[in-house]
């Protein structure tokens, strides 16, 4: 089957979107904690904490620079991939960039003096490292402000063409952006903690560095558990307001596929088929999806109720226009920008609208590993605070070891509810306002194919270099050569002894 420029280019897109946040997730999250260590070393005055604060920052440099590196390429698909979608939305995403352009010089600088001002006075340098734990939350929100808006299209004005704003306090109103922000924030804090974690537990499986990384392990497991936490009621806040702003994935979240607007059963696993509009087999909770979802009074609708009102919100469109032609924005985007040289019939309408419907089975199944990942965390981490884990005691050897091996849980959970968000949203880049098909370019599928092929072969190539660089980083240990706050003693300067003249 040959690929559509269409499909090509959410490919090259999804593709490079998700390898980006690899890297990001990592800055947020250990930026956070080390400024925890560096906080909690000042007020215990215990020198181990600074220690692996300072031990974690190479991490955070080398995902730094991947994450500036790997976003780049975004914002040349933005403008070549997708232009149909970057002229629409140009007003909105230019103001969130603009801010990011004002905020870039000051992050860059706190980064440097993080970096190379470790021999500042403790209290300096954690001043320096929780401002840029704060600068890096808020240039997040102004992107996850771009994100929520195109959830929920709101604090904008269209004047048939393009969307415009007057300032970047427009988006904030949207009712999905604060939940996302946590919820977005709260897995980035979870992933480093989970980072720090492994490295403590790998350094007290080899005996190496104990001072170091049994207190540190124990404050790492402490921050991810409150993370933990943050993350999952965000999460709840998140799926409370999609009730209500995002039926459509809110429906494909739970495979609901019918339901009376009260109560339905609460899907453990399913079977969805999109061809059937039905799951082929199915367990779960007799009605206790509405007691889960605390819908707030707001009536939950189903995947073919979603459908059929797709299909009227077409067909009033349609009416309103009286002439024939392709339409940019609205629901009757959703039929191309071809289909109405003649007006479509009902049949076609209802078609599109049956087709317009989100890939069900990946966004059911991605929603579930991500929360399989959380229960995991969970579990590992409360168990680590509850032990209090020592090598040398009987059974602590195999806890200490899954903390090794949670490691890429967080990044699992992460990429799992990146694509829960995307995929649900389809097939619109604006949800009810501009169709996935009306917003590509004119990039041929076979461009759009090159480019990934390249972008996957420079993308291995700084993988195995991101690897190289962080293995031999663990194998230098956790404690720094020179010790943290000390001055170098300066060498003894051995002057020649005066020896008594043998002349009077």
């Amino acid at each position: 089957m040959e690929l559509s420029n269409v499909d090509a280019s959410r490919i090259l897109f999804g593709s490079t979107a998700a390898y980006h946040f690899l890297f990001v997730p990592v800055t947020i999250g250990l930026m956070a904690l080390m400024a925890l260590l560096e906080g909690c070393s000042l007020a215990t005055r215990r020198p181990a904490f600074r220690q692996l604060a300072r031990f974690l920052s190479w991490p955070f440099l080398i995902n730094f620079v991947c994450g500036v590196a790997t976003g780049y390429p975004l914002r040349f698909q933005i403008e070549s991939h997708w232009a149909g979608y970057a002229k629409v939305v140009h007003d909105v995403v230019g103001t969130v960039f603009a801010f990011e352009a004002r905020l870039a010089p000051w992050m860059f600088f706190l980064v440097v003096l993080f970096a190379f001002g470790w021999r500042l006075k403790p209290v300096w340098h954690w001043l320096v490292s929780t401002a840029l734990a704060l600068v890096l939350i808020v240039q997040s929100s102004a992107i996850l402000m771009i994100n929520a808006w195109m959830q929920r299209p709101v604090g904008a004005s269209f004047d048939g063409q393009e969307a415009h704003i007057d300032s970047l306090f427009d988006l904030m109103d949207n009712p999905l952006w604060m939940p996302k922000l946590v919820h977005t924030i709260g897995g980035a804090w979870v992933l480093g903690g989970v980072i720090a974690m492994s490295a403590c537990a790998w350094f007290l499986l080899r005996q190496r560095e104990v001072h170091i990384a049994r207190p540190g392990l124990m404050v790492s497991s402490g921050f991810t558990l409150f993370a933990l936490l943050v993350t999952g009621s965000a999460g709840h806040w998140s799926g409370e307001r999609l009730v209500q702003h995002q039926p459509m994935k809110f429906a494909a979240i739970e495979a609901l596929w019918d339901s009376d607007g009260h109560d339905a059963d609460l899907l453990l696993f399913a079977w969805p088929d999109k061809a059937l509009q039905a799951n082929r087999w199915e367990l779960g909770i007799p009605g206790a999806l509405g007691w889960i979802a605390g819908s707030e009074g707001h009536p939950l609708r189903g995947i073919r109720q979603l459908a059929a009102q797709n299909a009227a919100s077409m067909r009033f469109e349609l009416e309103e226009s009286p002439s024939a032609g392709p339409r940019r924005l609205g629901y009757a985007s959703l039929l191309g920008p071809d289909c109405c040289a003649t007006r479509p019939t009902q049949a076609e309408i209802v078609d599109v609208a049956n087709q317009a419907v989100p890939n069900v089975a990946t966004v059911f199944w991605s929603f579930r590993v991500m929360l399989f990942a959380w229960v995991l965390m969970l579990a590992v981490v409360v168990l680590v605070l509850w032990r209090r884990p020592d090598v040398t005691r009987r059974g602590d050897h195999l806890l200490l070891s899954a903390c090794v091996w949670a490691l890429p849980l967080p990044w699992i959970a992460i990429e799992a509810g990146w694509m829960v968000c995307e995929a649900g949203r389809q097939p619109w880049t604006v949800t009810g306002l501009l169709a996935t098909r009306a917003s590509v370019g004119a990039v041929p599928a076979a461009h759009a194919l090159e480019h990934l092929l390249l972008a996957g072969s420079l993308g291995a190539v700084l993988l195995l270099t991101y690897i190289k660089l962080h293995t031999a980083h663990m194998r230098r240990g956790l404690a720094p050569r020179v010790a943290l706050g000390a001055t170098r003693r300066r060498p003894a300067i051995h002057r020649p002894v005066a020896r008594p003249s043998p002349w009077p």
